[in-house]
């Protein structure tokens, strides 16, 4: 068991649902939120170590800019966040964007368990160096 807390966000209800039963099992703690509107309250009302984003929230959305747009503010608030952006709609153009704007990976969805548990790891791990 990882000793982490990790906070996905996310507008489907079938995603957020397996995201906490399958990570549920690795890490400390998981917090799902459906509209990323809430991750100024989330943030300052739990010790987050790795926020699982996706990338698109509004109905027929695909291009990721809300995403990135919720990336670079949490970033704001602290640049050590650890945050990994996850869509149905990848490309090598939004993954490449979206690591130069600070995101730690990318994940596509559907995802394949045994990958998101190895990107998770490796983003704790990150965030408890980050903290040192």
């Amino acid at each position: 068991m990882i000793d982490a807390t990790v906070l996905v966000i996310d507008d489907d209800d079938d995603i957020l649902l397996s995201a906490r039963l399958f990570l549920k099992q690795h890490f400390s703690q998981v917090i799902t939120c459906k509209s990323p509107k809430e991750i100024n309250v989330l943030l300052s009302r739990n010790e987050v170590d790795i926020i699982l984003l996706d990338m698109n929230y509004q109905k027929g959305a695909s291009d990721g800019r809300e995403g990135i747009y919720w990336l670079e503010h949490i970033l704001s608030i602290d640049k050590d966040y650890v945050v990994i952006l996850m869509t149905a709609y990848g490309n090598v153009e939004l993954a490449v964007q979206a690591i130069k704007k600070g995101a730690t990976d990318f994940i596509l969805k559907p995802w394949e368990n045994e990958k998101l548990f190895a990107t998770l790891s490796a983003a704790s791990r990150l965030r408890q160096s980050n903290k040192k």
